[in-house]
């Protein structure tokens, strides 16, 4: 549209000053035609005639690259109108491409987001627990010490048991070797007694 008016304006300037040489020398042609003899002013017409004849098909020359120049860039602006509708339609495209990719990027920071209080609340969970095995492991470990030296003590006991067993054993079949009435040599009622018992847990 600017270059349409543009080579207007140099169209009608072109005309303009082929119309004003005209008129120029058509006033000299008077002028002088009025000053000299009749032969004379023929011939200077004549010449100016011609004179005007060459400015006039120079301007039409000129008018007619400026009407081609026109057309080219006519036809060159279309293009570019094309282009530029094109483009706008591309970057209309591309807006609303970025409006969309905005709007994702803010629901998976809101989701990032989220994710990093849920990992954090499961770190903090997993501290707790990992506390809370340690001291369930040292309570195991308190009691498998407890349970260690309850079953020493059992096993002790069973030996003592054994130990017992074995002697109260071994003093029936000697107070059954001996005669009804020979009594043990030693002269304690309690150990008398005693042999007659069986320990037994």
């Amino acid at each position: 549209m600017f270059g349409e008016a543009l080579l207007s304006n140099v169209f009608i300037a072109a005309a303009a000053v082929a119309g004003f040489a005209a008129g120029v020398l058509l006033a000299r042609l008077m002028g002088s035609s009025a000053r000299g003899p009749m032969g004379k002013r023929a011939g200077d017409l004549h010449h100016m005639i011609r004179g005007l004849e060459a400015d006039l098909r120079v301007a039409l020359r000129t008018a007619e690259q400026a009407r081609t120049e026109r057309d080219a860039l006519t036809a060159e602006l279309g293009k570019t109108a094309t282009e530029l509708g094109a483009l706008l339609e591309k970057s209309a495209g591309q807006k609303e491409l970025v409006r969309k990719l905005k709007v994702e990027m803010q629901h998976e920071c809101a989701k990032t987001a989220r994710l990093r209080v849920e990992l954090a609340d499961r770190a903090e969970e997993m501290v707790r627990t990992h506390v809370q095995l340690r001291d369930v492991q040292n309570e195991l470990g308190v009691t498998q010490v407890g349970s260690d030296v309850v079953m020493d003590e059992i096993a002790r006991l069973e030996r003592e048991r054994d130990d017992l067993n074995a002697m109260v054993e071994g003093l029936r079949r000697e107070a059954a070797a001996r005669p009804r009435g020979e009594r043990f040599p030693s002269t304690s009622p309690a150990l008398e007694k005693g042999s007659e018992l069986a320990v037994d847990c």
